[in-house]
């Protein structure tokens, strides 16, 4: 699984830093990847989910 966030598009809103501490952190006025997780992680894809900008992206 590999996870990215647009910048462009997030609004650091904290949701997935809060979802998936171990894989997002808020930086600035974006969130950022600070961790792959190994294998297919529930956490990290909930976040994703529920991202209200859909900036973050999951590849499998």
């Amino acid at each position: 699984m590999t996870v990215t966030v647009d910048a462009g598009r997030c609004i650091a809103c904290g949701m997935c830093a809060y979802a998936a501490p171990e894989v997002f952190r808020i930086v600035g006025r974006a969130s950022t990847v600070i961790a792959q997780p190994e294998g297919w992680d529930r956490r990290a894809a909930d976040a994703a989910n529920g991202c209200p900008v859909n900036a973050i992206k999951i590849k499998r």
